[in-house]
């Protein structure tokens, strides 16, 4: 048999959910209309839930009392709630409570429905019309007519239930606005919220009102006044093209085909979740060529909505409509007294069983039928029963019947020739030519939300940013809450436990996290077969990122924080590491504390999910994430009280983590504070010589040098490397490249000991600029690079960017172009992936290099210029002056002198911005241009103490290419002078430097001024 007792629970307790007649205590079925009982254990006794609550209250009672006898206007009173109440358990509501003159009804409680809101509003047009009925009494008995205002809303409540006065207990600012949409409704009006006016859908006629200022609420609310209902299906999107499911068309095909060969009636069954498309499908297969018209369809309705036929009565009447010559026919005059005329198995289902084989078979003698029934899980056990002894009976008549419905529907099991066709999701690529159809590309994290559900993906693509407190619209809420409020127990148990531990989940852990509850395993199996979870491998996931969401936002926040503590001590979350941990301790601390459940446990909580939350930053930030950094450690820090243990290494981390993103002054703020504090000379330590590598307060050398022996008594291994870090920067930029490699080679030593994968990549990057910039050759500094790369940089992102940079200039002075370029196109994929906000500044600045080493001149200066604009925002420093540096030479090298100058005057009011020096090797550079410039504007004797000094000043240091440039620019000043011999000199002496260092384009521009050519080309 096709029917079931799995159909949903009873919204009615001890009525029928079909008809609302009264239920003896032992049956499991109605009597009068065949529907099924609900399951009496309902859902558990709190939660959040999506209900639509109604409020309805007497106009005018006070005048009324005054005129009427007491004891008439008790009976008055008695028959109005009598006739209210009678019209809220109609339409499937329950009535909480009467106050005064006043009526509150809950639709949603005990159980949610998809219709809820539908339902409140088809309730309320009731209770008009009942009270239209009441009037026309009392108005012959009494001479009185009553008059009500209606006010509903919807919206998330919490729920409970107290048995012993059989009232819902719900609360929440829902009640509140449904209670104050009735205040200002007009007499005989209904005024409906905006949410509940979305979770009706298709087919509420209503008129907008306001919008309205209620009190208590701080937002107006834009009302509507109800003016009635449309019956009929939900109107889909017809402008939509259709989507994969070429598996599922297939098998219609072959079903037909099969019905139509065999001339024997087939039976289909078409399940799948709310949303998958199971109408649209049909429809579409309907539509193709060869159908011919030939089909009938009819939708069954929630119980107690229609008789429990009249959906087949839909699709048979569809079916005779098209055959207008049809032949006159006994069977047809049995329908027409019962099942066509009011949905009725009259006079008996065997009858009307017999009646409509013989008209079925008749109407199938032309070509064959499809007879369809739409939302099977709402049917009547009787129309099932009927569909399957017809389907038996039709043994020589070419009819496929087709039942769609719910995943619950495919646990029925028919009996006969039958076959199940479960409609499963989209995949990506469908859902993702879904989405553009939709209005646009959708982004990952929304497509594995919708998990391939066609209605999710639409509702999710429709919502607007922000939209409701969860992220999940409405719609969506109700129809997910209503199909886990229709689960049994210990399904309603298993999902409730799984949707803490997040989208997968195994069911181990759900029996770690219930250790005195039942054995879950079968509720897991029977949670697939609704396809809510689907199984993988020995874990489980849930069918969308929608309904676990929805899911756990109707757990209670005790239920959360209760669990969300269990769960930070399963295995498998330990495993993840402290951030899994310290993020199911954080929540089950914030759920505690809104509750207002203050003490030591909650505080404890507090605490160590501060420590899991900081440590997992402390990891992220060592290992270059500095966005995840950011996170962990904001969410660390703020659980943190000011002076509490473990604060001021989050907030030195914190400080850290935001000025990599380049949030520099809310990063510097934190690093001063933890600088300025005497409570941990460490940290302090830590936090001044962070802020010196940014330029705050003191230059990073003399900060490195004072924490250094600091950090070597406390063991600190990171300081230490941080420190001889910037110890090593300051002999580079002095032009000491041996001295800064031993530093570095140091520095590497003890980020490797610390787990320092930022001080490595520093380091390593810096060793690469010394081996650029200092005396070994380029062929043996390229092959150096190279094998950093291959011994360091495998997966690590951070030092493939800091070592392809320098690596790229080596190669570009080699004259290999193509290879520079191909290192830094590798260095700009994986600092995009890693997010520094410093990689903005410097690989334009080593991208300018490469660019003007190959003669592309106008291409670095734009290079340079983004580079200057990208290190201003990170506060100036070295990388800006490195900048002008180098547009300065370009553009003297161009013949723009007054560029030249205006790049050098900027230099020096960033070194007095700062307060700080240039570095040894930026003024050498400096005077060479300065020299330059002087000798051009004829001031003989300056232009010869700047570039003859800063040939002196160069011969200091143990950088090839630094002695070279003050050689050439000296070369050049001697031109501009007339100083032939000096000038030969010169370009001598740089060609020798050049030449030992490999440095293609410099020994080219060399030999250039040695003759004297007035051609010109950029070195750097």
């Amino acid at each position: 048999m096709l029917s079931s007792d799995v159909f949903g629970p009873d919204p009615a307790g001890g009525r029928c959910p079909g008809c609302h007649r009264p239920l003896p205590q032992d049956a499991r079925f109605c009597a009068s209309c065949g529907t099924p009982r609900a399951d009496p254990r309902g859902p558990a006794t709190a939660g959040r839930k999506i209900v639509t609550v109604l409020f309805c209250d007497l106009v005018g009672s006070t005048a009324l009392s005054g005129s009427l006898d007491p004891e008439a206007l008790r009976g008055v009173t008695l028959r109005y709630f009598d006739a209210m109440r009678g019209a809220i358990e109609e339409h499937g509501g329950t009535v909480e409570k009467f106050i005064g003159d006043a009526v509150m009804a809950v639709f949603g409680v005990p159980s949610v429905r998809e219709d809820d809101a539908r339902r409140a509003l088809a309730a309320a047009l009731g209770m008009l019309a009942a009270l239209r009925a009441l009037n026309e009494e009392l108005h012959a008995g009494l001479g009185l007519r009553l008059t009500v205002r209606i006010g509903v809303n919807t919206g998330r409540v919490v729920t409970g239930s107290d048995a012993s006065v059989r009232q819902a207990l719900v609360s929440g600012e829902v009640v509140n606005v449904a209670a104050r949409l009735e205040q200002n409704a007009g007499p005989g009006e209904v005024l409906i919220g905006p949410d509940t006016l979305r979770a009706a859908g298709a087919g509420v006629r209503a008129v907008e009102v306001g919008p309205l200022r209620l009190k208590g609420k701080a937002q107006e609310v834009t009302a509507h006044r109800l003016l009635g209902l449309h019956s009929g299906p939900p109107a889909g999107r017809a402008d939509l093209p259709f989507v994969g499911r070429e598996a599922e068309l297939a098998v219609l095909d072959a079903e037909f085909g099969r019905a139509a060969r065999q001339c024997s009636a087939r039976l289909l069954v078409l399940g799948g979740e709310p949303g998958q498309g199971k109408t649209r499908l049909l429809r579409h297969w309907l539509e193709l060529p060869g159908r011919g018209g030939r089909f009938g369809a009819g939708r069954c309705r929630p119980p107690g909505e229609q008789a429990g036929l009249q959906p087949l009565a839909d699709a048979v009447t569809a079916l005779l409509a098209k055959a207008p010559d049809r032949p006159a026919l006994p069977g047809l005059e049995v329908l027409a007294q019962g099942l066509l005329a009011d949905g009725t198995p009259t006079p008996s289902p065997e009858d009307t069983c017999a009646a409509l084989v013989e008209v079925l078979g008749a109407l199938a003698g032309a070509a064959p039928l499809v007879l369809v029934i739409d939302d099977a899980h709402w049917a009547a056990a009787l129309l099932l029963d009927l569909l399957d002894r017809v389907v038996a009976a039709l043994a020589d008549a070419p009819v496929l019947v087709v039942v769609l419905g719910r995943p619950e529907l495919l646990e029925a099991g028919p009996a006969g020739p039958h076959r199940v066709l479960p409609l499963g999701a989209l995949s990506d690529r469908e859902a993702r030519r879904l989405a553009g159809a939709l209005g646009g590309a959708a982004p990952a994290h929304l497509l594995e939300r919708a998990g391939g559900n066609p209605l999710h993906l639409e509702q999710l693509l429709a919502a607007p940013a922000g939209a409701g407190g969860d992220g999940v619209p409405l719609t969506l809420q109700t129809l997910i809450g209503a199909r886990l409020d229709a689960l049994d127990p210990a399904e309603r148990r298993a999902v409730d436990l799984a949707c803490v531990l997040g989208r997968e989940f195994a069911a181990d852990e759900l029996a770690a996290l219930d250790t005195a509850g039942p054995d879950l395993s079968a509720a897991l199996r029977r949670l697939g077969r609704l396809r809510l979870v689907v199984a993988d491998g020995a874990s489980f996931r849930f069918a969308s990122g929608v309904v676990q969401e929805v899911a756990y936002e109707c757990l209670s926040k005790q239920g959360r924080a209760e669990r969300h503590e269990r769960a930070a001590a399963l295995r498998s979350v330990r495993a993840g590491g402290p951030a899994a941990v310290g993020g199911h301790l954080e929540r089950a601390h914030r759920y505690r504390a809104e509750l207002g459940l203050h003490g030591e446990r909650t505080d404890a909580l507090r605490r160590s999910a501060a420590a899991s939350l900081a440590e997992a930053g402390a990891r992220a930030a060592a290992r270059t994430d500095p966005g995840w950094a950011v996170e962990l450690l904001t969410r660390a820090t703020a659980l943190l009280h000011p002076g509490e243990d473990g604060r001021l290494p989050a907030a030195r981390r914190l400080g850290e983590a935001l000025l990599a993103l380049g949030r520099i002054e809310p990063g510097r703020a934190l690093l001063a504070e933890v600088g300025a504090g005497a409570a941990d000379p460490v940290e302090a330590a830590h936090a001044r010589l962070s802020l010196a590598a940014v330029g705050q307060q003191q230059a990073p050398a003399p900060v490195a040098r004072e924490t250094l022996p600091l950090f070597e008594r406390a063991g600190d291994q990171l300081g230490q490397a941080r420190a001889c870090l910037r110890l090593a920067q300051q002999e580079q930029t002095d032009g000491r490249h041996a001295a800064a490699v031993r530093l570095l080679a140091r520095a590497l030593r003890h980020a490797g000991r610390s787990d320092g994968e930022q001080e490595r990549a520093s380091a390593l990057g810096a060793i690469g600029v010394s081996l650029w910039r200092g005396p070994v050759p380029v062929a043996a500094a390229v092959g150096r690079c190279r094998e950093l790369l291959a011994v360091q940089g495998r997966g690590r992102r951070a030092v493939r960017v800091t070592l392809n940079c320098p690596l790229a200039v080596l190669l570009a002075l080699g004259d290999d172009q193509d290879g520079a370029a191909a290192c830094l196109a590798e260095a700009g994929q994986h600092a995009e992936r890693l997010g520094y906000a410093e990689a903005a500044a410097f690989l334009p600045l080593f991208g300018a290099t490469v660019a003007a080493l190959g003669g592309r001149s106008r291409e670095a200066l734009e290079l340079l210029a983004a580079a200057a604009g990208a290190a201003r925002e990170l506060g100036g420093g070295a990388l800006l002056s490195g900048a002008l540096l180098d547009t300065a030479r370009l553009r003297l090298d161009l013949g723009e002198r007054p560029a030249a100058a205006a790049a050098l005057a900027a230099l020096e009011e960033e070194r007095a911005r700062t307060g700080g020096r240039l570095s040894f090797a930026t003024l050498v550079e400096r005077d060479g241009l300065r020299a330059r410039l002087a000798a051009a504007d004829g001031e003989r004797v300056a232009a010869l103490r700047l570039a003859r000094g800063a040939v002196a000043e160069a011969g200091r240091t143990d950088s090839p290419i630094l002695q070279g440039l003050a050689a050439a620019d000296l070369a050049r000043t001697a031109a501009l002078l007339g100083l032939e011999q000096e000038r030969r000199s010169a370009a001598t002496a740089a060609g020798g430097r050049f030449a030992a260092k490999g440095h293609g384009p410099g020994a080219r521009l060399a030999e250039t001024l040695a003759g004297h050519h007035p051609r010109r080309e950029a070195v750097s």
